[in-house]
């Protein structure tokens, strides 16, 4: 699936880096809220890796757009 005006992986990796830029600000939120010791645990572990993921997916986004292999449609 692609979004307006741009290519399939371009629009995965956009959506991929909301998705998990959504999930550890909602982990960050759940540890706070946890009763559980081991479930903070969990949650904290699920925000870095999700931190990690973003960090990964912005810097190939960033790729992208150096080597112009984003480019956008603003036509519509």
């Amino acid at each position: 699936m692609s979004g307006p005006g741009m290519d399939d992986t371009n629009y995965d990796l956009v959506h991929a880096l909301g998705v998990r830029a959504a999930a550890a600000w909602h982990e960050q939120s759940y540890e706070g809220e946890s009763a559980c010791a081991d479930c903070v645990e969990v949650f904290e572990r699920l925000r870095e890796l999700d931190q990690e993921a973003t960090g990964l997916l912005t810097a190939e986004l960033e790729r992208h757009v150096r080597q112009n292999k984003f480019p956008i449609d603003l036509t519509d």
